[in-house]
């Protein structure tokens, strides 16, 4: 078994361990989510904290141990210093993490994901402050829970299978995606726009989701489905 190994990885979060160490938890291309330790990343003289700060994109070189894998080296390519500007932009990316650590498994690996997440970080770091944070929160969890298997239907109906027409649709979110009026019980109503909304989210990429403009109501209408199908299929 090899004693090193690289990785390069995005920084999701960071926690003190011991007195001058930290844990990091990072998710890499090459190895999925994991956690290590960086020996003396607290103290005042480390060269390595700058490059192990939460929403980084670092090169890190992994050091095997009986206990922990240690960070034996650590140089960072893109720290986002825009998105660390914005207090509005760090709140998305913590709350993003958050969600994205609890539902993702250590090891597993899913290189699409982790240029996911890239994607994600690279756009929010980009636009203007008039950005609809909840919105795209909500997307980034949409796109998050399509890449893990849970791709909703949006375009045909779930029970008779005949395509989506424009108005008096339903969304079920036990059934994973929309219900024609024919075959309605107790699913939830959602306006057309949303569903336009919701697909237009799953097929395209974070850049063109952060210049949208939508009507507040049919952000939130999306919102609430998404919001809906998260916890139905992760809480």
């Amino acid at each position: 078994m090899e004693e090193t190994f690289n990785i390069q990885a995005i920084i999701l979060n960071r926690h003190i361990f011991r007195e001058n160490d930290s844990r990091v938890l990072v998710y890499s291309k090459e190895h999925g989510k994991m956690f290590l330790v960086a020996r003396g990343a607290r103290s005042i003289k480390s060269k390595m904290a700058g490059h192990i700060e939460p929403f980084c994109l670092s090169d890190l070189m992994v050091v095997r141990g009986k206990n922990y894998n240690y960070i034996g080296g650590a140089k960072s390519g893109n720290c986002f210093r825009e998105l660390k500007s914005d207090l509005k932009k760090l709140e998305v990316a913590g709350r993003s993490f958050a969600i994205l650590n609890k539902i993702i498994k250590e090891h597993e690996v899913d290189p699409k994901l982790f240029f996911l997440i890239n994607d994600f970080l690279e756009a929010l770091s980009d636009i203007n402050k008039n950005i609809d944070s909840n919105l795209f929160l909500h997307a980034f969890i949409l796109k998050l829970i399509c890449q893990l298997g849970y791709r909703p239907e949006l375009y045909s109906c779930v029970i008779c299978r005949k395509d989506i027409n424009p108005n008096n649709n339903y969304f079920d979110f036990k059934r994973g995606g929309l219900v024609c009026s024919s075959c309605r019980k107790n699913s939830l109503t959602i306006h057309k726009d949303s569903i336009k909304l919701l697909r237009f989210i799953v097929k395209e990429n974070f850049k063109n989701i952060s210049k949208l403009h939508f009507n507040k109501k049919i952000s939130l209408g999306a919102i609430k489905n998404i919001v809906l199908f998260y916890n139905y299929n992760f809480k």
